[in-house]
């Protein structure tokens, strides 16, 4: 049996137990710094080390199992399956799963599940921390890398990557509302990557319309148009991603203040959209489940970036009564921009209440383009310090920019 890196499988356990390195760290009382050159075979770890994390994480043992004593070979017996760091994908695996030969009931049973399961945590991340999400996506990427990887024939191995493809796009969004860039691009190319593989054409285009987002809360306009603009040009047989990219370019030349190019591609995207086919079901579908319903709110957010506050006031609240309840995240962040424009535009009386419901719905999702939405509301309402209620508004949205869970990742 091949010796399973300690680093490797203290990995899968920390994921597997949802936890940080920094959480992991708190427990265990060493850096995170140094447990993260333990995971990567940086540093060798020490039979203390191993049995403090055994603990912590419920190993039961089979991490001390992997640390040879005073010098000694580590002993055969219980080790965990060698896993691949998240987000990469090493091409052999040492222990790879063990299916019944041709057993395509089996394979059929374990997609079904982990598309399923894909459904939930999406559902899941529209009122929970994107960083709680990630440690189960991670977890599920592993497992679905082992299984693509046993597979018995081709057509079994496509669809395996595919599912694959779909779980690194919902980390790479996750990722980004975690404030955590860097890891939202590895998503995102590794979702090019298999989304190629398994022939998912319309997922590969997808990943320029995530790395176009990524571009415009850098406020890096036009990188934001050149991406949407080349995903349009990609994908000329799907009218779901090129009125997609519409939307994104609309954003894009709002932020450059190009107003008629804007209004032109809002058309086109609301066409595009309006007469797309009904996507595949939704685990699998490229977008959002409301994405019929996005031009109104797109539409809103850019009339705010063209200065037409009023304007824009009217498009996103009308836009937000379309959006279902269940769909936080997405209404958060158009309500934080209705809530800056009617800031912008002096509706201080109809500001109060959105900012209410704006509170109460982002509590607990730890966004960051929540977060930077509410960073320039809290402009706006210091603007406005004269008014008594107005201090107490911004003195709560302050508050909210600082919760303990949204703290940038370590």
């Amino acid at each position: 049996m091949p010796t399973v890196p300690f680093g490797h499988a203290l990995r899968l356990h920390r994921v597997r137990a949802g936890l940080s390195l920094s959480e992991l760290s708190a427990r265990v009382h060493y850096s995170s710094p140094y447990l993260s050159r333990v995971e990567s075979g940086e540093r060798r770890p020490n039979p203390e080390l191993a049995r403090l994390c055994d603990v912590a994480l419920g190993a039961d043992g089979a991490l001390t199992g992997l640390v040879p004593a005073h010098g000694l070979p580590a002993p055969v017996g219980r080790r965990p399956p060698a896993v691949p760091p998240v987000a990469q994908f090493p091409s052999t695996t040492a222990c790879p799963v063990t299916l019944p030969a041709d057993d395509d009931t089996e394979d059929a049973r374990l997609i079904s599940h982990y598309a399923l399961h894909l459904a939930e945590l999406r559902r899941l991340a529209q009122r929970m921390s994107p960083s709680a999400v990630l440690g189960q996506v991670g977890t599920s990427v592993i497992l679905l890398d082992t299984l693509g990887r046993a597979a018995h024939t081709s057509a079994v191995r496509r669809q395996y990557v595919e599912l694959l493809a779909h779980y690194a796009d919902f980390a790479g969004w996750m990722a980004q509302e975690a404030d955590d860039e860097p890891a939202a691009e590895r998503w995102i190319a590794r979702t090019e990557v298999l989304a190629a593989e398994a022939g998912a054409t319309d997922l590969a285009d997808h990943t320029l319309i995530r790395r176009a987002c990524l571009a415009l809360y850098r406020r890096d306009a036009r990188g934001v148009v050149e991406y949407a603009t080349e995903a349009g040009r990609r994908a000329p047989g799907s009218p779901r991603v090129r009125g997609l990219a519409a939307l994104r370019e609309a954003q894009g030349l709002a932020l450059a203040g190009h107003a008629d190019a804007c209004d032109g591609a809002l058309d086109r995207a609301a066409e595009l959209l309006g007469t797309a086919p009904r996507p595949r079901p939704p685990a699998l579908s490229v977008g959002s489940e409301v994405t019929p319903r996005l031009p109104a709110l797109v539409g809103g957010w850019c009339l705010h970036d063209l200065g037409r506050p009023e304007e824009a006031a009217e498009r996103l609240g009308s836009g937000l009564l379309l959006v279902p309840a269940r769909s936080q995240r997405l209404r958060s962040l158009f309500t934080a921009r209705l809530a800056q424009s009617l800031a912008t535009c002096g509706r201080l009386d109809a500001l109060v209440p959105v900012v209410d419901t704006l509170l109460r719905d982002s509590a607990g999702l730890c966004s960051h383009t929540v977060r930077t939405e509410l960073r320039s509301l809290a402009v706006s309402l210091r603007r406005r310090y004269a008014r008594p209620h107005m201090r107490e508004l911004h003195a709560r949205v302050t508050a909210a920019l600082h919760c303990a869970g949204c703290a940038p990742p370590v």
